[in-house]
């Protein structure tokens, strides 16, 4: 009996020295369960595993700090007003709930978003961070005719650069490309200083996009495809020129630079394919 016990720890220990890789990749509401099953009958086996992909699963874009199922009650008991059953029926419509549902104006828990230049509406932490803890995909396109992720709004938030943070922890497309007609193609850098309008939090974002390698050259050639040859740099001209403004301006320079002619070319020519393939000529950005 003692000898029997001791090798079922040595089992429950096995399973919690499964590399780390491995236990992130079974956190999920699909595949954990099967797993846990799989380990068969031995109780102390089945356990270990489920601490160990709990603490996957809480681990996970940073430290998330909830399971999916911990992720699901949040959602389900708090937010019952704004998410309904479809909301949660898989990863991808989750990901559209999170694009379109989470930047609404109901108090509730703290706050990412505070009331930004135009008015745009609040993003909410707690909702965001259950969502993407469920298993929410973090760039599904908005369905309306922009096609923005929720990281193209993350200038709208409180602290832009904590979800942009936690949006590219869990995947998110950081060149994702807008989908509006006359106004394809914009990313998230393009968004947060043309839609930021010279404020601190919108530089601090953009900033920190660059910071995180987003591709400055191709966000160049779509918003010059899209504004008649217009630059980020002469955007950023445009507002009052603080030490924010000309440090922003200098990074994209550089990152100009250095990509050389035919990078930009290259960027050029992939903007025209994109515009054209998105852009008709009777309707309006903005």
């Amino acid at each position: 009996m003692v000898q029997t016990r001791r090798r079922a720890r040595q089992r429950g220990a096995a399973l919690l020295r499964l590399p780390t890789d491995v236990l992130h990749k079974i956190a999920t509401h699909t595949a954990a369960p099967g797993l846990v099953v799989a380990a068969g009958t031995n109780l102390e086996a089945r356990t270990a595993l489920r601490k160990g992909t709990d603490e996957a699963e809480r681990s996970r874009f940073g430290g998330i700090g909830m399971t999916v199922r911990e992720a699901e009650r949040v959602l389900r008991t708090r937010y019952p007003h704004i998410l309904g059953e479809s909301d949660l029926a898989s990863r991808r419509a989750a990901g559209l709930a999170l694009t379109t549902r989470s930047n609404v104006n109901v108090v509730d828990g703290p706050l990412l978003g505070g009331e930004p230049a135009g008015g745009e509406p609040r993003i909410y932490q707690g909702m965001v961070e259950a969502l993407l803890a469920y298993g929410a995909e973090p760039s599904v396109p908005e369905d309306s005719d922009f096609g923005n992720t929720l990281l193209h709004l993350a200038y709208v938030a409180d602290d832009p650069v904590a979800l942009a943070r936690l949006l590219i922890a869990a995947g998110a497309n950081i060149n994702a490309r807008t989908l509006a007609p006359n106004g394809a193609g914009l990313t998230p850098l393009t968004w947060s200083i043309e839609c930021g309008e010279g404020h601190q939090p919108c530089y601090d974002v953009a900033v920190f996009l660059i910071e995180q390698g987003c591709d400055v050259v191709q966000a160049e050639a779509d918003y010059a495809c899209q504004y008649s040859n217009g630059s980020l740099v002469d955007l950023l001209n445009g507002f009052d020129r603080t030490v924010e403004n000309r440090h922003l301006v200098d990074l994209i320079t550089t990152a100009l630079e250095a990509a050389g002619p035919e990078r930009r070319r290259a960027a050029d020519e992939a903007a025209r394919q994109y515009s054209a393939a998105h852009n008709t000529e009777d309707s309006e950005y903005y």
